[in-house]
C-alpha cells in the first residue's frame, strides 16, 4: 500500500502526448471503466474477461511498472479456524471508487465464494458492511466522508450511507421506494447531493436527493424508456446524464441544472458505465460517438454551446470508456478504453491510452 498512497509525488512528463499511447498490458480481455485518481498519478481500470466471465481491477502508475492487481480476502466456510483465503480468479472485482486525494484510498465491489456482492476498501480487505443480499456501485463522496451504495439487504435495491468516521456502526438507508430499484449514484462536489437513477417497470429515470443529511427525494426527468448514468459537473451547477427517451435504438447525451429544463448536448453516443465525463473545468463534455464506420471517434462537446463539438484526435479506434483527470504537472489528460491505434494491423481487445488534452475551444 505504501506504493500506492506515496504515487501522488510523482510527476508524470511521458504523458505529454500528441497522439494517444497504451498504458496498460494486452490481456486476453477487454479492458473497460478507467478511472484517474484525484491524486492525478495513477488510473484504475478493470478488464473483462468474457469467457471465464470475470472481471479483474487493478490501479496503474503510467509508465512506472506492472499495473497492481486488486483482490480482496474472502472467508471460507471454516473461517474461524481456517482463517482467510484469497479470493478466486473467477470473482468479479469492479466499481472502484476514489477517496479524496488526501485519504488515498479507494472503495470497490467484488463477489465471494458464494457469488454475493460485498464492499471492500483498499487492496487485500475483508468486507465492510457485509450483509446477506448483494452491495455494490459504492461512491466515496468528495469530502471523504460518506459512502454511498446501493444494496439488496432489504429485497429491494435500495440506497445506503456509511459513515467513514464510524465504519463499525451500521450504514444509514436513505431510499425505501417499493416499485423500484436505485442504482448509478453520483455524488455533487459539495458532498449534501446524490443524483442516482430510479429504475422501474415503467422506466428508468432520474433522482435527486439534495441533502443526505435529511433524504427527501425528487424526481428530475419524467421520461419514457432510460435516462441513466448522471454525473455532476465539477463546478456543482449541472449534471449531465444519457437518455433513449427521443429514439429507443440510440443514447443521447443530455445536460440540465438540477429542477431545470434538459438540454441535448450530442445525439447517438457510447455510453461510458461510470456515466458521462466533463472536463476540470466544468467547460466540456468528452463522450464516444457511437459510429462504426468511422470507429467510434472521441467528441468534445462546449457545453455553454453544443453546437461548437470538435473530434479528439486520439488516433485510437474502437472506443469505449474513458475518463479525463488532472495530472500531477497540471496538465489535463484523457484515458480511454480502444482496441488499437489507427494505423495498427491487428486490432484485437481493449487497452487503456493515455493522451494530454489540450487546446479545447
Amino acid at each position: 500500500m505504501k506504493r500506492l498512497i506515496l504515487a501522488s509525488c510523482l510527476l508524470l512528463p511521458s504523458l505529454v502526448l500528441a497522439k494517444a499511447a497504451p498504458v496498460s498490458p494486452a490481456y486476453e480481455g477487454n479492458c473497460q471503466s478507467p478511472r484517474w485518481a484525484p491524486d492525478g498519478a495513477r488510473i484504475a481500470y478493470e478488464v473483462n474477461f468474457h469467457d471465464r466471465k470475470s472481471i479483474e481491477q487493478y490501479v496503474l502508475i503510467p509508465g512506472q511498472g506492472q499495473p497492481i492487481p486488486i483482490k480482496p480476502v474472502t472467508r471460507g466456510a471454516s473461517a474461524i479456524t481456517a482463517g482467510f483465503s484469497t479470493a478466486a480468479p473467477e470473482m468479479v472485482v469492479h466499481e472502484l471508487s476514489w477517496a479524496p486525494a488526501n485519504i488515498g484510498r479507494f472503495v470497490y465491489s467484488a463477489s465471494g465464494p458464494d457469488r454475493d456482492y460485498n464492499l471492500y476498501i483498499d487492496q487485500g480487505s475483508t468486507p465492510i458492511v457485509a450483509s446477506p443480499g448483494a452491495d455494490g456501485g459504492p461512491q466515496w463522496s468528495p469530502d471523504g466522508r460518506w459512502i454511498a451504495f446501493t444494496s439488496a439487504r432489504t429485497g429491494q435495491g435500495d440506497i445506503y450511507l456509511l459513515d467513514t468516521r464510524t465504519m463499525e456502526q451500521a450504514p444509514r438507508r436513505l431510499t425505501d421506494a417499493p416499485t423500484s430499484s436505485e442504482l448509478y449514484l453520483a455524488w455533487s462536489p459539495d458532498s449534501r447531493r446524490l443524483a442516482y437513477v430510479g429504475h422501474s417497470t415503467s422506466g428508468d429515470n432520474l433522482y435527486l436527493i439534495e441533502d443526505v443529511a435529511s433524504p427527501r427525494p425528487t424526481l428530475l426527468t419524467r421520461w419514457a424508456h432510460t435516462q441513466t448514468r448522471p454525473s455532476f459537473s465539477p463546478d456543482g451547477k449541472l449534471i449531465a446524464f444519457y437518455s433513449n427517451h427521443t429514439d429507443p435504438t440510440r443514447f443521447d447525451l443530455y445536460i440540465m441544472a438540477p429542477g431545470g429544463t434538459p438540454q441535448q448536448v450530442a445525439q447517438r453516443v457510447v455510453l461510458d458505465d461510470a456515466g458521462p465525463t466533463w472536463t476540470p473545468d466544468s467547460r466540456h463534455l468528452i463522450y464516444v460517438l457511437d459510429d462504426e464506420s468511422r470507429y467510434d471517434p472521441v467528441y468534445a462537446a462546449f457545453v455553454a454551446d453544443p453546437t461548437r463539438t470538435r473530434p479528439v484526435d486520439t488516433q485510437t479506434v474502437g472506443n469505449g470508456d474513458l475518463d479525463v483527470g488532472k495530472g500531477t504537472d497540471g496538465r489535463v489528460y484523457l484515458a480511454v478504453t480502444a482496441q488499437g491505434m489507427a494505423g495498427d494491423a491487428r486490432r484485437d481487445f481493449k487497452r487503456v491510452y493515455v493522451m494530454e488534452l489540450a487546446n479545447l475551444p
